[in-house]
């Protein structure tokens, strides 16, 4: 079976956090969890079943690693009424550059992990 190369220009990592969707014109937030981000885009999985149109404009207020940021977010992905994929069409220089330190960090962390389970003892990798 052929693997397919990542397609996008940054890759997303998983990540756990939480974000606030907020849809244009309403005063409630839809809370949910973060499932993966990057510079681009992020995956979200919404705590409540919620409707959303393909290039629907939301603001997104996010907190990862005790890092609050928003972003406008355009959505891309529908893959069910929780589960929606959002690209970021603009960002300012401040927020792309925290986006920028917190991608690398979570790379550092993926690294250091999976560094660690290869080293891990044999016995201690497998499962019972």
């Amino acid at each position: 079976m052929k693997v397919d190369k990542e397609s996008r220009r940054h890759p997303r990592l998983q990540c756990q956090g939480t974000v606030e969707v907020h849809p244009s014109g309403e005063v409630v937030p839809c809370p949910a969890k973060i499932m993966d981000l990057s510079v681009e885009g992020c995956l979200i999985k919404l705590q409540n079943p919620r409707s959303f149109n393909k290039e629907d404009l939301v603001e997104l207020a996010f907190s990862v690693k005790q890092l609050p940021f928003r972003v406008r977010g355009q959505v891309k992905a529908i893959r069910s009424d929780t589960t929606i994929g959002f690209q970021f069409p603009a960002l300012s220089q401040r927020v792309r550059r925290q986006l920028e330190d917190l991608v690398e960090e979570l790379g550092e962390e993926r690294l250091k992990h999976l560094a660690a389970f290869k080293k891990a003892p044999e016995s201690q990798s497998r499962l019972p």
